[in-house]
């Protein structure tokens, strides 16, 4: 199992010691959880698998810029890995983005469909960034994160799309573009009442 606190970003209460494997981990670790977070914390099935996350911008549909795979680097590589605060504060040594993710077809085809069907079923806007566990062929769900990071620097979006030949400036125009575009559409069926 994997326990996190369920309202973070970032990655901000996931830990290497967030895997479980017995019932006095389970309770030590929610316990601090919930006592350094106060709120509620997630226990899910650790997805053993490869670590992908999807970049989508636009509307009606968003555009699927990549899927990225993260591989775990150096001794992270002979453990579970779990994608940690740990391994992001220190993921030019710790992890190696591969993108486009080598992965085959079908799987590429899978993960490009559940992305656009979380996209749409949580009502997302402009841009996101979704992340799965992929194992024998299933895109898991993860998380989605509509506001990803866009320092011009890190950022897992940021990376993915510089790996896909979009630079910084034109990422940040991209969504612009479809937040404007949005509202634009938005307003002309809206009218000019407001209503």
């Amino acid at each position: 199992w994997i326990v996190k606190p369920a309202f973070e970003g970032s990655s901000k209460g996931i830990l290497r010691t967030n895997l479980i494997r017995d019932r006095e981990g389970m309770i030590e670790t929610l316990t601090e959880l919930y006592e350094h977070y106060r709120q509620p914390v997630l226990i899910e099935e650790f997805i053993v698998g490869d670590e992908l996350t999807v970049g989508l911008v636009g509307n009606r549909p968003p555009d699927v810029l990549g899927i990225m795979r993260i591989l775990p680097q150096g001794a992270a590589a002979d453990e579970p890995f779990i994608y940690s605060l740990e391994v992001k504060r220190d993921w030019e040594r710790r992890v190696l983005y591969e993108c486009p993710a080598q992965i085959s077809a079908a799987d590429e085809a899978a993960v490009r469909a559940a992305a656009l069907a979380a996209w749409q079923a949580l009502g997302c806007r402009d841009v996101s960034r979704i992340d799965f566990r992929l194992r024998d062929g299933v895109p898991y769900f993860l998380e989605t994160n509509p506001l990803p990071g866009l320092s011009p620097k890190s950022g897992d979006l940021v990376l993915l799309a510089g790996r896909m030949g979009i630079d910084h400036g034109e990422l940040v125009g991209r969504i612009l573009t479809a937040a404007i575009e949005r509202q634009e559409s938005r307003a002309s069926t809206v009218g000019p009442s407001g209503r």
